[in-house]
């Protein structure tokens, strides 16, 4: 008699010592493949994306290979790799030459190149390119932070710039989180001083309106750039920020002179604060938390917090 609770198998395992053709000359895998020198002349690989933790390939010299060595982590910056990635396949792929993309499972990191290239390249969502990848292998899932990181890929149109707010602001959320689990940062994310700026971009318009720069009070002294100031509502905490994630804002206080009429708050109570990203005049910031003093002046204009959990309205 056979279990009633009994579930059937989600995927089958061989698909884990198997590599898939997701369009024609590409191939996703597990390390399993890729170990094999044998398989991968069967199916005429000649170019490999290895995407795990290990930094050396393997078969050097008899493969042409892209190695990025990353954890498959939530917080893992892959998303800065697919420019290169798409470049890599396509030009392999345009001369007619074949390429396997592999991690350690060909779960997460590799499926997630290839999603990023089907994006790109066949114009899909990332929802379709992953649904089309899971038709050939039923275990790719990639992990939360690079679902998000595809969507955010989508979003500023594969541009991967720091000049994109939305990627920069992805990059200072890497800041905090990476602040917060080893106390440091390894190369920062800053954003533009406006005191470095060319005089015609200090100051542009929105529907008539001047929109320049947030001004110490006491020497006038130009400090953050209108588009690195974050949106956000009154209350708590980082739900009060379009961007969800840890994204490690600056508060600036009341020592900073603006207009506060051109950013609407979204909620009755106005708030007198404002929230930026880390800009290039802030050289060093010692701690989860304290104290930012104008680099003019040094007269004090707010606090900063790394977490991200609280700040002041």
């Amino acid at each position: 008699m056979s279990d009633p609770f009994s579930q059937p198998p989600r995927f089958d395992s061989k698909q884990f010592r198997q590599a898939q053709e997701i369009l024609p000359g590409l191939f996703l895998s597990g390390a399993l493949v890729s170990e094999s020198r044998e398989e991968m002349k069967e199916l005429g690989i000649t170019h490999i994306i290895q995407v795990t933790d290990i930094p050396t390939p393997r078969f050097p010299g008899e493969f042409i290979y892209k190695v990025i060595p990353v954890p498959d982590m939530d917080e893992t910056n892959l998303i800065k790799h697919l420019p290169s990635t798409y470049e890599f396949i396509h030009g392999a792929l345009k001369s007619g030459r074949k390429v396997l993309v592999h991690c350690q499972a060909g779960a997460s990191r590799s499926v997630t190149i290839v999603c990023a290239y089907l994006m790109k390249e066949k114009k899909m969502s990332a929802l379709e390119a992953l649904t089309h990848i899971q038709a050939l292998r039923q275990v790719a899932e990639p992990n939360d932070g690079f679902m998000t990181q595809l969507l955010l890929y989508a979003a500023i149109g594969y541009d991967v710039n720091v000049n994109q707010t939305a990627y920069r602001r992805f990059l200072i959320a890497s800041d905090a989180a990476q602040r917060e689990m080893f106390g440091y940062i390894e190369d920062m994310t800053l954003a533009a001083d406006p005191q470095n700026a060319p005089a015609r971009t200090a100051v542009t318009m929105t529907a008539g309106i001047q929109q320049g720069p947030l001004k110490c009070k006491k020497c006038r002294r130009a400090l953050v750039a209108r588009e690195s100031v974050v949106t956000h509502t009154p209350g708590q905490g980082q739900v009060s920020f379009e961007y969800r994630k840890r994204d490690a804002t600056l508060h600036i206080s009341e020592a900073v002179q603006s207009d506060i009429s051109a950013i609407t708050p979204k909620a009755a109570t106005v708030c007198q604060s404002y929230f930026i990203e880390p800009v290039e005049w802030i050289q060093e910031l010692h701690g989860m938390e304290g104290k930012i003093s104008c680099p003019k002046c040094d007269s004090k204009l707010g606090t900063f917090n790394w977490s991200g959990e609280h700040g002041y309205y």
